[in-house]
């Protein structure tokens, strides 16, 4: 583990805030496959190097996070003080975004466990940080100095064959899973043929639906298919068909429920329902 510091001098702030990164690896692994969890960032140690932070500063920095594994995860990030001043610590304000939106805003010492959605293998995601020293901080940090943390933490998602009817993979297709209002998830899901082997080549009558409430009353149905783009086969080992949901690009009502169906031609193949949340569960309990 790696750690930056967060100094405060008089009336000045020299912060330099670095992170942490923790690895966990997925359970029940197949031994004829070679399963991959790998999270790295850019920068890799120095978040924030800043000098003559005085109260009513921010500053902001971008950190890319890649997945560099060949399995989806999904990953956390927490905060942590290491040592130093609490009034220093309990002071600092921080905002997260990425390029959908404002993801989380509070203090530091809030800021725990913080879920920020999937990175599909080999992918990458940019997330803002801004960290702020409020106008009312006081006289009390003078002098004082603090050291700040960020642990992130990645579980992946091994690809894994439905079964018992089921079509949906993780981390969707997970037992508890429920969508963060403010995340992205990916739906991968198989066919197969009527003798039950998995069908590895594109069908153009699949399409996903997504139904249930919207915000301004009834109901609303999202339709992915391959014709219009929003709806990918992916040709590996297994094949899949992959859909990003976003409540972004399509919007969906906190605490409400919703249900994915995968139709052949008009006919119902599987399905699954899941509630959207202000704070998402993507359980890896399969």
């Amino acid at each position: 583990m790696k750690s930056y510091k967060l100094i405060f001098t008089g009336a000045i702030v020299i912060l330099s805030i670095i992170l942490f990164i923790s690895l966990f690896m997925v359970k029940n692994i197949k031994a004829d496959e070679d399963y991959r969890v790998e999270i790295n960032t850019s920068p890799t140690e120095v978040l924030f190097n800043v000098g003559n932070m005085k109260p009513g500063d921010k500053e902001t920095s971008i950190l890319k996070v890649n997945n560099d594994g060949n399995l989806d995860f999904n990953y956390t990030v927490s905060s942590r003080k290491e040592f130093g001043d609490d009034y220093l610590y309990n002071q600092l304000l921080l905002k997260v975004s990425n390029s959908e939106g404002l993801l989380y805003e509070g203090s530091f010492k809030d800021f725990f466990n913080f879920p920020l959605g999937t990175i599909a293998a080999f992918g990458s995601n940019s997330l803002v940080f801004t960290v702020e020293l409020p106008f009312e901080t006081g006289n009390e940090a003078q002098g004082k100095s603090t050291k700040v943390a960020f642990d992130f933490i990645a579980i992946g998602h091994e690809e894994q064959i439905p079964i018992d009817g089921q079509c949906f993979e993780p981390p969707f297709g997970n037992r508890n899973f429920t969508l963060q209002q403010k995340s992205t998830v990916p739906i991968k899901f198989h066919l197969r043929d009527s003798h039950g082997n998995l069908e590895d080549e594109i069908l153009q009558n699949v399409r996903l639906e997504v139904t249930g409430p919207k915000d301004s009353g009834g109901n609303v149905k999202y339709i992915f298919t391959p014709k219009n783009g929003n709806l990918d086969f992916q040709k590996v080992s297994p094949p899949h068909y992959h859909a990003q949901l976003s409540p972004f690009d399509y919007p969906l009502v906190t605490d409400q429920w919703y249900k994915a169906t995968v139709y052949v031609d008009n006919k119902e193949y599987c399905n699954k329902t899941f509630q959207v949340l202000k704070q998402g569960n993507r359980s890896n309990a399969p």
